[in-house]
């Protein structure tokens, strides 16, 4: 009898995912049985899943509500840095009624804004001049991403360069993933407003050996025996936003489940199975299994947006495939990321549409 898996949701990540997954022989089952379930959206995190799934003894790859506040809430987050002495930027909280006001009267340039609580990647913004943050402060005032919070957080910008850490954790054991970079602005040459992610390459060059055992000793060892000790384990993949500044790495966010669409280049580079890390992580029994074995070489995915993404844009359009088909091989994957099928037309379903992942 196959091995079944469940894959909650439905973009580039998940396709990664499933297709990774089916190279081993697994079977992608669309019902929550008593099959290992695999959450890949924040949302599902954000709203319980995982909590619900274990209450009715389904082993489930993925952070309870109260560890997924790690990402859906920046503020907990940042607080929960500075009771860790987690390295990260200086930050002040404001409320919403107030941040207009705040923002006009800031004169330290540059600096972030960001929402406290989910904005499905929208609610960070970078301020450089002061024009910007004219025209960013209504937009936070009238709460335009819709956050669920009314907090929201100023802090420092660090000047530097940034780096993507995976870590698979049961909540005391952990591997590390190779490290990623991604790209989130639209426009050629890294410019245009921020996105989703427009693409992303593994591994990342300014992570030397020295780097990473830093960030072992000083980021993640302390955020897993943080969690542990707060009585709230993490358990499933750990994102680590990362920016290193002259030599130094400090933690940008947190977030609770697979990037995107840094997971479509980890799981081409991924030689290992992946199915048994997931359901080690799932019984707390990571530390049986050695490190994942990856390819050499490098892996890079670059996404085929809508036109207007990340601002309005039209769904509906025919995917023309062409001679597309003849270029598939182990090394090159088309995940689609927000397609749906009209019959036997593919058409386009979202703003980030597929996902181009090779390596070599």
């Amino acid at each position: 009898m196959k091995q079944k898996v469940t894959i909650i949701g439905n973009g580039g990540r998940e396709a990664s995912l499933c297709w990774k997954l089916q190279q081993e022989g697994i079977e992608i089952e669309p019902t929550v049985e008593h099959y290992l379930t695999v959450i890949g959206p924040e949302a599902s995190i954000a709203e319980g899943l995982t909590d619900e799934l274990e209450s009715k003894l389904i082993p489930v790859f993925g952070p309870s509500k109260l560890a997924g506040r790690l990402e859906t809430s920046k503020l907990w987050a940042k607080q929960f840095m500075q009771r860790n002495d987690i390295p990260t930027a200086h930050w002040i909280t404001y409320t919403r009624d107030d941040i207009e006001e705040v923002i006009l009267k800031t004169r330290s340039y540059p600096f972030v804004i960001k929402e406290d609580g989910l904005c499905a990647g929208k609610g960070v913004a970078v301020c450089e001049t002061q024009t910007e943050a004219n025209e960013v402060a209504g937009i936070y005032a009238s709460n335009k991403f819709n956050s669920p919070s009314n907090k929201i957080l100023i802090e420092d910008f660090i000047h530097g360069e940034e780096a993507s850490c995976f870590v698979l954790t049961d909540g005391s054991a952990y591997k590390v993933l190779p490290y990623c970079q991604d790209h989130k602005r639209v426009g050629e040459g890294d410019t245009g407003p921020n996105t989703g992610g427009m693409g992303a390459y593994a591994p990342a060059p300014l992570m030397t050996k020295k780097l990473q055992e830093r960030v072992k000793k000083e980021i993640i060892e302390p955020t897993i025996k943080g969690m542990q000790e707060e009585g709230i384990p993490y358990k499933g993949v750990l994102y680590i936003g990362l920016m290193i500044c002259n030599g130094d790495p400090y933690v940008i966010e947190y977030n609770v489940r697979f990037g995107d669409p840094e997971c479509q280049v980890l799981m081409m580079l991924m030689k290992s199975d992946l199915l048994p890390y997931l359901e080690a992580v799932a019984f707390e029994i990571l530390d049986t299994l050695p490190d994942p074995e990856f390819y050499d070489g490098s892996a890079m995915t670059v996404v085929m947006c809508s036109g207007g993404y990340p601002e309005e844009y039209e769904k509906g359009f025919k995917i023309d495939w062409g001679t597309a088909n003849k270029l598939y091989s182990t090394n090159l994957q088309v995940f689609h990321a927000g397609t749906k099928w009209e019959g036997d037309r593919c058409v386009t379903d979202g703003g980030r549409v597929l996902n181009v992942t090779a390596k070599g």
